[in-house]
């Protein structure tokens, strides 16, 4: 074998050479990892516990299944984002201020970085502000209410700081059939119901976040559904029963299936004429043309269970589906959105169907917007209760993909339906306190904010 042969000057520019990249080594490593993002998660969850004496309250005379708070908090270490999701028709604005306030106090997070959401159940009292609640409201039960949403809020946010650690993420979609357009064509006009031939959206989209062992700390569940299927429903002694509905029977599966660490938070989307296949309560037309009513009263419960088995089930079978990997950076944006109002007034608006309505044009006003990147999903979240079809335009026109879109983000704001609603005269155009086309220029304003936002993240 030939050695070789080494002069002292070989032999030191070599050992320089191996001390300069031990030295340098280190440095190159670390900064590929700093370009490397890196997402930490936690998540948390509290029932929301109301106190003794409260009720009859609003019409309820009891619970049937507990309301919770749910809070999810991302951090990418350059900024954290909150995500609330509160077991309630819609959220006020003095509560999502309160809400807000707690997650700033409890995990650092800036008010606009927190998204407050509402589940939309149908079933559970209304919590008022103060100076807007209706005549004859028991503000102290009132007050109380608040306060116990706002506990459970508390002890989440807790929860989830502590929870906090690394995670990796991963999107999947897949579809589910539960829900149903409730604009319904009958002899006297539109009105609500089940129109099979009306369209739907079946689009589920899921977060999947896990630890880096891979168990999911929170599952982000969206779909195009109203949780309404004990909407006004009562029991056969009379006086309805406080119910999380299809939201909360769906995220009782999904965090049953995987274990009591796993919180699903679920955010409502286009949902505004999308009703629950089966209600227990439902209007029926009678013969001479008049409206009546028909309540399965406690049964009714059996079928939120079996849809929020059947919702629950398709989100796990997305879950499964889907690979976890480390994410990019977060990234948050607020923005506005003119458009024309019209003159709403609930007590100027007819019950039931009819052939013809005056609609009175406003003036302009301002829908506020979330764009939230959390890798590479990106979540619409709008205050107003979109039609189906206009949050499903906005997903088929976005250029980041996937993109889900969530209403009932930061307030409510009733509907915003497509400019066919108007010709129909549905409920929902003569309660909406928007022009027709407004739906339209609004969609066409969030794709336009997309694109932009893609194009900078890039």
């Amino acid at each position: 074998m030939k050695r070789t042969k080494w002069s002292r000057r070989k032999f030191l520019a070599a050992g320089c050479a191996i001390a300069i990249t031990a030295i340098l080594l280190p440095r190159l490593v670390s900064g590929r990892a700093a370009e490397t993002p890196s997402l930490s998660a936690g998540a948390g969850k509290a029932q929301v516990a109301f106190p003794a004496g409260l009720f009859p309250l609003d019409g309820f005379a009891g619970e049937h299944d507990p309301l919770f708070g749910r809070v999810l908090l991302l951090d990418d270490g350059r900024q954290r984002v909150a995500i609330v999701v509160i077991d309630l028709t819609s959220v006020s604005d003095e509560m999502i201020t309160g809400m807000k306030t707690i997650l700033t106090d409890i995990a650092g997070v800036p008010a606009e970085n927190t998204l407050i959401c509402a589940s939309h159940t149908f079933s559970t009292p209304h919590v008022f502000s103060p100076g807007h609640a209706p005549a004859g409201t028991d503000m102290a039960r009132n007050d109380a209410m608040s306060r116990a949403f706002g506990a459970a809020v508390r002890t989440a946010a807790t929860q989830a700081v502590a929870a906090l650690q690394p995670a990796h993420l991963g999107y999947g979609s897949g579809t589910s059939r539960v829900n149903v357009n409730r604009d319904l064509p009958t002899p006297a006009g539109w009105w609500l119901g089940a129109n099979e031939s009306g369209f739907a959206d079946p689009y589920l989209g899921v977060l999947r976040i896990d630890d880096v062992e891979g168990k999911p700390l929170a599952i982000l569940m969206n779909f195009a559904v109203q949780s309404s299927v004990m909407d006004g429903s009562q029991r056969a002694a009379g006086g309805k029963l406080i119910s999380a509905d299809l939201a909360g029977s769906a995220a009782r599966y999904v965090e049953t299936h995987y274990g009591a660490d796993t919180v699903a938070l679920f955010l409502v989307g286009a949902a505004g004429d999308q009703a629950p296949y089966f209600q227990a309560n439902r209007q029926i037309f009678n013969r001479d043309g008049s409206l009546g009513q028909s309540d399965l009263h406690e049964t009714g419960f059996t079928l939120v269970d079996l849809l929020g088995e059947r919702l629950g089930a398709d989100i796990v079978q997305v879950c499964e589906n889907i690979l976890t990997k480390p994410s990019g950076h977060l990234r948050i944006q607020r923005e506005k959105i003119e458009v024309t109002s019209q003159e709403f007034s609930p007590a100027d608006k007819p019950v039931g169907p009819v052939t013809a309505f005056d609609y009175r044009l406003g003036t302009q006003v301002m829908i506020p917007v979330v764009l939230l990147r959390v890798g590479d999903m990106t979540l619409v979240g709008i205050q107003p209760e979109l039609a189906a079809i206009i949050g499903a335009h906005i997903r088929a026109n976005s250029p980041s993909s996937p993109t889900i879109v969530a209403t009932m983000v930061d307030g409510a704001a009733k509907y915003l339906p497509d400019a066919q609603s108007y010709d129909r005269f549905t409920y929902e155009a003569r309660n909406s306190p928007y022009a027709k086309g407004a739906a339209e220029t609004a969609a066409a304003a969030i794709v336009g904010s997309l694109k932009r936002m893609n194009a900078s993240y890039k």
